[in-house]
């Protein structure tokens, strides 16, 4: 009854160990989103207040920042998504054959 338990309990941690890999890079995509944004405001803010350029560069840099982080979280999401569909497609030849 205890090496059940110790078993069920091994086998659960296992599961949850693998989901957490496999759901560990989408859950740094939003963080990684959102800093970038944020730095990129930071340099903005930090340009008009040198160059007494009015709101001028932290519109530009938040733009781009914004752009260039949405573009990174596309692509990564589409290659995340490949190689998800290249591991279940792999597994399936596994067990057909």
């Amino acid at each position: 009854m205890a090496d059940d338990l110790k078993t069920s309990a091994q086998r659960e941690m296992a599961e949850q160990q693998k989901a957490m890999r496999e759901m560990g890079p989408y859950m740094s995509l939003g963080i990684q989103l959102v800093v970038t944004i944020l730095a990129f405001f930071g340099l903005g803010y930090w340009l008009d207040n040198t160059y007494h350029s009015g709101s001028l560069w932290r519109a530009v840099c938040t733009s781009f920042g914004a752009f260039s982080s949405l573009v990174y979280f596309v692509v990564t999401v589409m290659r995340l998504s490949k190689l998800e569909e290249k591991q279940a497609a792999s597994k399936k030849e596994t067990k057909d054959g």
